[in-house]
This record gives C-alpha cells, structure tokens and sequence, in this order.
C-alpha cells in the first residue's frame, strides 16, 4: 500500500495552474502521486471549505475562511501592506485555534509522512518534534532571506524574527529539505549550520508538450512577452517595461499579462497592451504568438518558473542574471543577458536578427527540456525520500 503523504501550504493550487507557485505545488504532487497517496491541505478564503479529487490518489482539502481571521487581521492593519499582510496572517493565525488545525488533526491520523511547503503554518502542525512521523521542508524560497530582501513595511520587519525562528526551526528538525536551486541549497546550509546531506534539490519544472506551435515571425513590428503574478518583483520588472523600455524601445510592442498588470492604470502607450490575468489556453496562446520574452527582474528568490517556461516553449529570451538565476544557462548560446541598465540596448540591437534569435531559442529550448521536466523532479524527490526513510 502507497505511503499517505499530507501536505500543508500557506495557499491553494489551481487547475490548470497558471502562476509560478501554484505551478511547482501543483505539478510535482501530481508527478509524486504515481508513488503515494498525496492529500493537499491549503489555505484558502473561501466562504465554504472542499475537497478535489484530481485522482484516486490526489487531492487537495481547501479550508474555508476561519471566522478567527478578522480579528486576526484587524490586529494586522498596521503591520503590513497588500504583499505582506497573507504571509503575515499565516504566521500569526498559527498561534491561534483556526479551522486549519482541526483539518490538519483530522488528516494528520491518516497520514504517514508531514510536508511543510513553508515555515508559515510550522504551528499549525500541533505534533512537530512530538512524533516519529518523519517531516519534509519543500521549499519554494528561503523565505526569511526573501522577506528580508521584500518586506518595505516596518511594521511588517517586526515579524522577520518570528520567521526566522520558525525556519530555523524547520530546517533543523526536519528529515529532509529540498532546495529549488544550488545556491538556495548553499543558502540553507550556511543560514542554520545544516548537515548537507539532508539538503537536496528539487527546482522548478516544466511540462514540454503543453505548448502550442510558434506562429511564423512575421514582418511586422516585433512582440517582446512579460508575464508574472502580482508579486513585489514582477510588479518592478513591469513598471520597468511600462516607463523605461517601451519608450528606448519604439519599435516593439510589449505585452504584459499576469496579475502583476493591476497594479498599473492602462498606460496611454501604443507599444504597451496590458492584458490582466489570462487563463491557461489564453496564455499558451500567447506563448506562441510571441517574438520574444522578457524578463528584466531584478529581485526575488528561488527559480524563475516565467524562465523555465519562455524557453520550453522555444521564445528567444532577454533576461537578467537574476531572472535565469540557478539554472546555469550561458549567454548568447540558451538566452542572451540584458542587465536593466541595457536592456533596450540588447533588444534593439537583437530583435532584428532573426535567425540569430532561432537558433538560441532552439537551443535554449533543448536545455530546458532535457533538464527541468517535472516528472525527472519527481523522480528524483521520490529516491531522495525512500533513501531517506530507509536510513
């Protein structure tokens, strides 16, 4: 009989998933799911809690909103802005007696190994360093360098050393932590004294055969691509797009989609198109028809899933090196470097070759897809696990 994983996380996954998060926390238990039983329990602020069934041996328990939450909130109001007040509400309703506990005691009996997604909800699991059921860190970020690196609110940064507390935490007593890239992996190691053998990687992926055929180039003018979540660094990078580099750059066309596009009013720019959030068949649409991506980010952590999937899909790609960060790739050969400060420079100069821009495209395409598919990653969590347990 398959082991029964359980596994918590600050938020939901969707189907088909669109955005970087909800991508890593929808695929790879999917992929883990041809090993064990997988129940997903997420937190979710809706008016009525759920269960999905995306198989006989895959669902997801999505919580409905705790009447606990105002309150909690209200204690929040002046601790956080739009970004930081969900991490926030996580790491303080932990300490509370919400909905989340009971569902995560009810499943908790059911299940033989504990998956933390993030330190957030650490206290929601009431039986941590209490139990022989072995536990598992799958992070998608070292998140206290990430909110340490994202949190502008002072308020806010007087929470930095509860999370600090609660990653320490479970990176030490866990059995085995995963890691999205090597220097996340190094990150780990350095910031909590861990013994490196339990800290294995397990990056961002991608599905290769999703993605529609790429329309022939066409002689008009070209279509430069940017898509992201409404996420602190995407909403820079877009800024930067919408004020800087349609105006270096007037003769390309940008199109941004993501929830990153509600933080801006429609700009009075022709070479801009702000499209909002798109659904999966819309943005495999815009996949193909685009000439070139984008991704000037400059801020972040972890790897870049809008990377891994511009280039499975076969898009020339400008990035900076933080945009491709751990992924290895090598300029002018997978991809080609723009720094912010060059980045209409590069595309201006290299929007109008292209088969220059094919054949790095081609090559870009290759690399990621013989490297980064999420069935592989899964593989590999799965030999990383079952070693683990037999030790």
């Amino acid at each position: 009989m398959a082991r029964k994983l359980l596994v918590l996380n600050i938020f939901p996954t969707v189907f088909p998933p669109t955005s970087g998060g909800t991508l890593r926390y929808f695929h790879i238990y999917n992929e883990l799911s041809r090993y064990y039983d997988i129940t997903l329990l997420s937190q979710s602020y809706g008016i009525r809690g759920k269960v999905i069934e995306y198989s006989s041996k895959f669902r997801e328990y999505l919580t409905e909103k705790d009447p606990l939450y105002p309150r909690i909130r209200q204690q929040l109001h002046d601790a956080a802005h739009t970004y930081e007040l969900p991490l926030l509400m996580c790491l303080e309703s932990a300490n509370h007696p919400v909905l989340y506990k009971r569902y995560f005691k009810k499943l908790y009996h059911k299940s033989d190994i504990i998956i933390h997604e993030s330190p957030y909800l650490l206290d929601c699991d009431l039986y941590f360093n209490k139990d022989k059921k072995p536990r598992i860190f799958n992070s998608h970020n070292h998140e206290y360098a990430l909110a340490k690196q994202l949190w502008k609110n002072e308020k806010a940064r007087e929470y930095l050393p509860r999370l600090y507390q609660a990653e320490q935490r479970l990176t030490s007593l866990a059995d085995l932590i995963f890691a999205t890239s090597s220097a996340e992996r190094d990150e780990f190691i350095r910031a909590y004294g861990l013994e490196p053998q339990k800290v294995k990687l397990a990056p961002n992926g991608i599905n290769s055969g999703e993605w529609l055929p790429r329309r022939n180039r066409s002689a008009g003018r070209p279509k430069a691509l940017f898509i992201g979540a409404q996420y602190p660094p995407n909403i820079q990078a877009a800024d930067f797009i919408i004020h800087k580099l349609a105006d270096q750059c007037p003769n390309i066309d940008f199109i941004i989609a993501g929830g990153c596009c509600s933080s801006f009013q429609n700009p009075k720019k022709r070479n801009i198109k702000l499209l909002g959030s798109v659904q999966h068949q819309e943005k495999l649409a815009l996949f193909a028809d685009a000439d070139i991506a984008i991704n000037p980010v400059i801020t972040g952590a972890g790897v870049n899933i809008k990377t891994l999937e511009f280039l499975s899909a076969g898009i020339p790609l400008f990035s900076t090196l933080f945009g491709i960060r751990g992924l290895e790739l090598v300029d002018q050969k997978h991809y080609i470097h723009a720094e912010q400060e060059d980045f209409a420079d590069k595309l201006n100069e290299y929007a109008g070759r292209p088969e220059m821009l094919d054949k790095i495209a081609s090559n870009g395409q290759n690399y990621i897809n013989s490297h980064y598919s999420w069935k592989s990653i899964a593989e590999k969590i799965y030999e990383a696990i079952e070693k683990t347990l037999s030790i």
